[in-house]
């Protein structure tokens, strides 16, 4: 009886310590998952200015002229089949 007294207190001291290092293992993935929030945060807060900055800025030449030269660019006298 009493070596299952023995065992069985082993046994959960050994449970109490897994669950105390599992603890703190959560709470680091928890640490690590808030700075990566407040990275991701910060990103978007500056993707957010960026884009009010371009929704501003009238379009420049270079992009309508980008615009016009798509045909240039398509041969259509070539078959790409597959045949």
């Amino acid at each position: 009886m009493f070596y299952v007294a023995v065992v069985l207190a082993l046994t959960l001291a050994c449970l109490a310590g897994v669950q105390y290092f599992y603890l703190l293992f959560l709470e680091g993935r928890i640490r690590q998952q808030r700075r990566r929030i407040s990275e991701l945060e910060r990103e978007v807060e500056a993707l957010s200015a960026e884009l009010r900055r371009m929704e501003q800025e009238p379009p420049s030449q270079e992009e309508e002229s980008e615009g016009e030269s798509w045909p240039e660019l398509i041969d259509e006298g070539r078959d790409y089949s597959m045949s």
